[in-house]
C-alpha cells in the first residue's frame, strides 16, 4: 500500500540532506536560523522580514517580462522578475502578473499576517495566463512556508520536478482558478518519495482549493515502473479545508489525497482518467481519505479509473481516536475498476459513525461497487 512519509511536518528544524554547493541544491532557512525540511533547486528564497516595500500603484504592484526590477512596479513601469516582485510584497498588496513565460522558482518563508491578504494573480481580463515554467529542472513554482493569508489565482504552473505549488504550515490560503500541468516528473526532495504533485498542502489551516485544473502531474515512466505514484492535489495534516470545483485528470497516480486531516469538505470536483495502478503493484484512488476526522465527500464525479473511485482507509490503525466521521454523499462514481475500496477498520461494513454512505450513484464499476477488507495489512496492524 501507498504510505506517505511526511518527515517535513515533524522535523522542521532538521537538516534532511547534506547539500553540496556544487549540486545546485539548497534548503530553506528560517529567520531563527533553523532549516526547514524542504530541498529545492534553482530557486530564490526570501523571508518576509527582509521584504523591501514596493511602491506600485497604491496596493497594486505590476510585473512583466518587459519590465525592470529597478522600476517602481506601477502599471506604466512594471518590475521585471517574479522573484523581486513576490519577495517584496506586503500585506494588502496585490501582484498583477502580465502574460508570458517566467522561468523562475520562489520560496517564501514567514510572509503575510492576518490583517490583510497578499494576492498573487494574473492581471484581470488577460487573454492568457502567466506561466511559471520549471523547465524540468526547478523544484517548485512557488513555495509558501509558515506564511499567512496568501491568495494565488489564475496562474499556470508547469514542468517543475517536484510540485507546482507547495504550502507548508501556516494558515489562510486561497488557491483558485490555476492550472497545474506536468509537474512532479523527477522529484528530488526525499520527503516526497519521488511521487510528484500538482499541488501539495501540508500542516496548514483554513485552506480553500477551488476551481483549479490539475493535469498530467506525477512521476515519469521510469519511476512508475518502480511502483511510484503521485497525486494531483496532495494534502496532509491540515484542518478546515475546502477542496471544491477542481478538474483533475491524467495524473500518474490519484486525484485528491486527504490524509490525517480534520474538518475537510471535498465537493463538486471532477476526477477522471487518472493512473491508479503502479505497474500492477498497488492501488491509488480517485479520492483517497486516510486518517483524520470529520471529512465529507459530496457531489464529486469520479470516473474511468483503473482502480477504486474512492478509497477510505485507516492505514495507521488510528480509530477510534481518528479515522472516523467520514460522510460520502451524492457522488457519481462510474466506470472504475471498483466504486469504493474500504479497509483496515477490522469490520465490514464499517459502523455508520465511522463511514456514512448516502445517495451515491455507483454504476458500471467493473469488479463491483464496494470492496471492503477488514484488515488489509494484517490483523490490527498498521501498513508500512
Amino acid at each position: 500500500m501507498k504510505t506517505l512519509s511526511k518527515i517535513l511536518l515533524v522535523s522542521l528544524t532538521l537538516i534532511l540532506a547534506a547539500c553540496d554547493s556544487d549540486s545546485g541544491l539548497d534548503t530553506f532557512t528560517r529567520s531563527d536560523g533553523n532549516l526547514v525540511g524542504i530541498i529545492f533547486r534553482e530557486g530564490v528564497e526570501c523571508l518576509g522580514e527582509e521584504a523591501q516595500p514596493l511602491a506600485g500603484d497604491g496596493g497594486e504592484v505590476y510585473v512583466s517580462l518587459e519590465g525592470d526590477d529597478s522600476n517602481p512596479g506601477t502599471e506604466a513601469a512594471p518590475l521585471g522578475t517574479l522573484a523581486h516582485a513576490i519577495c517584496n510584497l506586503s500585506p494588502d498588496q496585490t501582484l498583477n502578473i502580465s502574460p508570458g513565460v517566467y522561468h523562475e522558482s520562489i520560496i517564501l518563508g514567514e510572509f503575510g499576517n492576518s490583517s490583510a491578504p497578499i494576492t498573487i494573480r494574473a492581471i484581470p481580463g488577460s487573454e492568457s495566463r502567466p506561466v511559471l515554467e520549471g523547465d524540468s529542472m526547478r523544484t517548485m513554482g512557488i513555495a509558501l512556508v509558515e506564511s499567512t493569508n496568501i491568495i494565488i489565482e489564475n496562474l499556470e504552473f508547469r514542468n517543475y520536478t517536484d510540485i507546482g505549488l507547495l504550502v507548508l504550515e501556516g494558515s489562510d490560503f486561497t488557491i483558485k482558478n490555476n492550472k497545474f500541468l506536468s509537474n512532479g516528473r523527477a522529484s528530488i526532495d526525499p520527503d516526497y518519495d519521488e511521487e510528484g504533485f500538482g499541488v501539495g498542502v501540508y500542516g496548514a489551516s483554513n485552506v480553500l482549493i477551488e476551481g483549479n485544473e490539475s493535469a498530467d502531474n506525477g512521476p515519469n515512466q521510469e519511476r512508475w515502473e518502480n511502483f511510484v505514484l503521485g497525486t494531483g492535489i496532495d494534502t496532509f495534516g491540515n484542518s478546515d479545508v475546502v477542496i471544491r470545483d477542481n478538474y483533475i485528470h491524467g495524473t500518474t497516480g490519484g486525484g485528491i489525497l486527504v490524509e490525517d486531516s480534520t474538518d475537510v469538505l471535498v465537493e463538486n470536483n471532477r476526477i477522471e482518467d487518472n493512473q491508479l495502478d503502479a505497474n500492477g503493484d498497488y492501488w491509488d484512488g480517485g479520492i483517497w481519505v486516510d486518517g483524520g476526522a470529520n471529512i465529507t465527500l459530496r457531489g464529486n464525479i469520479i470516473k474511468d479509473h483503473n482502480g477504486p473511485g474512492i478509497v477510505l482507509s485507516d492505514e495507521d490503525v488510528q480509530y477510534p481516536n481518528a479515522s472516523t466521521g467520514y460522510v460520502v454523499e451524492n457522488n457519481t462514481i462510474n466506470n472504475n475498476l471498483v466504486g469504493m475500496f474500504i479497509w483496515n477498520w477490522g469490520m465490514c461494513p464499517a459502523e455508520e459513525s465511522i463511514i456514512r454512505l448516502t445517495d451515491n450513484d455507483l454504476e458500471g464499476n467493473e469488479e463491483g461497487e464496494i470492496w471492503c477488507t477488514e484488515w488489509e495489512c494484517g490483523e490490527g496492524e498498521a501498513c508500512e
